[in-house]
């Protein structure tokens, strides 16, 4: 998915750190298992560089560092590995031995260079500091094939002292100089006239000689738009991570850097190795093996960010996608385009909604009583309905087709935990079912799982064949929301309820799902 325009175009290299600094977020630790799958995942999407830890901080995290250098060189990963250490001679001397034998790699050390850190963190001088950075980097490149220097909170240090810094780090051997908003404090103009600061002063990084990265912190949300900016102002590396996880409030995206990137080649007029159809299954991935869902509006990956509820929006979509459906960042989305009933929603949406997820159309009467009852300010408790719920409401006013009898409620359910024959906890999941409109349990099911949720589903799966593609929640505490995506026949249909019990959510989910195929078949 590489544009046509970028064979003509200057390339910014990729350094991913989610196995470094996204390791390093509080509640985070990567085990060995986790970082060779993300790694290699990393080496498939076409990374440049991929970070894969902190050898010193432990030795489980070496160990990791080293197998993973061995695995991407014996896969064939044409990147390099990387590892940060500190500026001592033993920490680089040790670090290096990950990269034994014929294994490709970059010691990324790192230095503080704002008068804060250096006086805090070293009690060391600014001219202190640029003897340290010699004799790390000189001791450091005759231990690896590249060395990378980073200046840690550049974005407070003297600019002077900072060109300094690169010149000192590039004369020692350092084919990198990467400087770090450690504290996501810059805008992006002013982390352009950085970039085009230091650019100007270092002749090396104009020639082509090293290389000017820049490291963004997202404390105050900027991450990804000052990573663009540095690129636009002519840096040659950005280090990005999965989702942006790192310390505090993360990194930039990398994600989000490569849909910008490949949605406008125009503007930014720089090429990548990224494949960008890998990255999505990428992002799920990491996710998964880290326990986290993001905010249900993080571009890209947010289970919202292809959800319409205005009914203004869905007129136009129900037109023609490319009003409010935005074509750039479709194919780096990981969930599917969803209309939603709200208050909100209008005629068409109505429309839209019934021909897309119940397989039929409604006439115009039907559409505007339906639509009447939709805005009625009591009619949801949720805020919008599902797919039961809206059938629920055709059968109501006597609108159902054909001899179906009606969407399967729940009437009554409970949850709890027991120990199995084997003497195992388990949860445990029971609901009475009836036809809405009836008094009568028409069916009684239960399920077992390690979670409440997966009992949830267990029992789901007696009603019909179901596969639990996704299932992600938000909130806490009396009111959360649980989205999933469920495969009921050949069709993915995904739905979101809110309440108090998380299970009983997907089980409405999965019941939108089952209903809507019993109507179509």
């Amino acid at each position: 998915m590489r544009s046509d325009i970028q064979h003509s175009l200057s390339r910014v290299s990729i350094l991913d750190t989610t196995l470094r600094d996204g390791d390093q977020a509080a509640g985070f630790a990567f085990s060995a298992d986790a970082k060779l799958k993300i790694g290699r995942a990393l080496a498939a999407v076409g990374v440049d560089i991929i970070e894969t830890g902190f050898p010193l901080s432990s030795p489980a995290d070496l160990e990791a560092c080293r197998l993973l250098a061995l695995d991407l060189s014996a896969s064939g990963f044409r990147g390099l590995t990387a590892v940060m250490c500190r500026g001592r001679r033993f920490d680089i001397q040790e670090s290096a031995k990950v990269f034994k034998g014929e294994v490709p790699g970059l010691l990324h050390i790192s230095l503080p260079v704002s008068k804060i850190h250096i006086e805090a963190k070293l009690g060391k001088t600014e001219a202190e500091v640029l003897d340290m950075a010699r004799e790390a980097v000189s001791y450091a490149a005759g231990l690896c094939a590249k060395v990378e220097l980073g200046a840690e909170d550049a974005s407070r240090a003297d600019r002077n002292f900072l060109a300094d810094y690169c010149a000192a780090a590039i004369e020692a051997g350092a084919s990198i100089v990467n400087i770090a908003d450690t504290l996501g404090s810059f805008c992006p103009k002013e982390i352009h006239d950085l970039v085009s600061f230091l650019l100007e002063k270092t002749p090396a990084f104009r020639d082509g000689k090293a290389v000017l990265s820049v490291h963004c912190h997202n404390d105050l949300g900027l991450a990804c738009a000052n990573t663009l900016e540095a690129i636009e102002a002519g840096c040659g590396q950005v280090e990005v991570s999965v989702s942006g996880i790192g310390e505090r409030a993360g990194n930039a995206a990398l994600e989000e850097i490569a849909a910008n990137l490949a949605a406008r080649p125009e503007h930014y007029q720089v090429s990548t190795n990224l494949l960008v159809e890998k990255i999505p299954p990428l992002v799920s991935m990491a996710a998964e093996i880290s326990g986290t869902s993001g905010s249900l509006m993080k571009p890209l990956s947010g289970w919202n960010v292809r959800a319409h509820g205005s009914g203004i929006h869905q007129q136009g979509l129900s037109r023609s996608t490319e009003t409010y459906s935005p074509q750039a960042a479709i194919g780096f989305t990981m969930v599917p385009e969803r209309i939603v009933l709200s208050r909100h929603s209008g005629r068409a949406g109505v429309d839209l909604f019934c021909r897309r997820y119940c397989g039929f159309e409604l006439d115009e009467e039907t559409i505007s009583r339906v639509t009447a009852h939709i805005k009625s300010s009591h009619f949801f408790e949720e805020g919008s309905a599902g797919i039961s719920e809206f059938l629920c409401l055709l059968a109501d006013i006597h609108k159902l087709p054909g001899t179906y009898e009606g969407p399967l409620i729940v009437d009554s359910w409970s949850e709890h935990t027991g120990a199995d024959n084997e003497g195992n906890i388990r949860a445990q999941f029971e609901a009475s079912l009836k036809i809405y409109g009836s008094n009568k349990t028409v069916q009684k099911i239960s399920g077992s799982g390690d979670t409440a949720i997966s009992a949830a589903f267990g029992a789901l799966c007696k009603l019909g064949t179901l596969e639990l593609k996704t299932v992600s929640l938000n909130g806490a505490g009396n009111r959360v929301r649980l989205y999933a995506e469920i495969l009921a026949d050949s069709r993915i249909y995904s739905a979101e309820h809110s309440g108090s019990e998380p299970s009983l959510l997907l089980f409405r989910c999965g019941l939108d799902a089952l209903n809507a195929e019993t109507l179509r078949s």
